[in-house]
């Protein structure tokens, strides 16, 4: 075979680098790097989006819970201020019945030289009592006999000035009293009005 020949055959059966060399060597160095950053990239966004997917789906779960929770508290709440109150009526009303056990005892002694036809004091104060409402506290009473005069101090407190004006004018118009007296000062305050109102009461001495 001559040598151009030869050469002929050689070239034809060389195929270059192995095909393997130049499939890994098909992208840069730098597209590499990209696409590595890029895969980086979604994996972080995809496993944030699991964070906050499992957070989200927490909370849902968490509100049941805490519309119960907030429901008991206010109940509870709601069973310590009845008790409370009840406590603060209870206290009030044991002081109130000693004090009308200790004027009675007293004005007993007095009316007994005395020969006067008079309302016993518990029968006055239970009247007073009875007249309150719900947003007048009292906290004490004063009685006193000063010849044909009753005198009962009623000290408490109100809750705002129409509760104490109204307080006054039931007062006022009930016939056990002749006259039902309160200082102008004690409608300075709005609410929470501490206040000692003076019920009189004339009665005739019998003959």
């Amino acid at each position: 075979m001559s040598p151009f020949g030869m050469l002929l055959l050689l070239v034809s059966h060389y195929d270059g680098p192995s095909k393997q060399h130049h499939m890994l060597n098909i992208l840069p160095t730098a597209e590499k790097k990209k696409i590595i950053t890029e895969y980086r990239l979604r994996l972080a966004s995809m496993a944030i989006f699991a964070v906050a997917a499992l957070v989200l789906v927490s909370l849902v779960l968490l509100i049941p819970s805490y519309i119960l929770a907030v429901s008991k508290f206010d109940n509870i709440s709601g069973q310590i201020s009845q008790l409370e109150s009840k406590q603060d009526l209870t206290g009030q009303e044991k002081g109130i019945d000693a004090q009308v056990r200790d004027v009675n005892k007293k004005v007993n002694l007095f009316l007994a030289g005395r020969g006067v036809d008079r309302l016993s004091p518990p029968d006055i104060i239970a009247r007073v009592i009875a007249m309150r409402g719900s947003t007048i506290k009292i906290q004490g009473f004063d009685y006193d006999v000063a010849g044909d005069q009753e005198r009962l101090a009623i000290s408490g407190v109100a809750a705002d000035r129409d509760s104490l004006a109204q307080f006054v004018e039931v007062l006022k118009k009930d016939p056990t009293f002749t006259s039902v007296e309160l200082p102008v000062s004690s409608y300075v305050k709005s609410v929470n009005i501490s206040f000692s109102i003076m019920a009189t009461r004339i009665q005739p001495a019998k003959k």
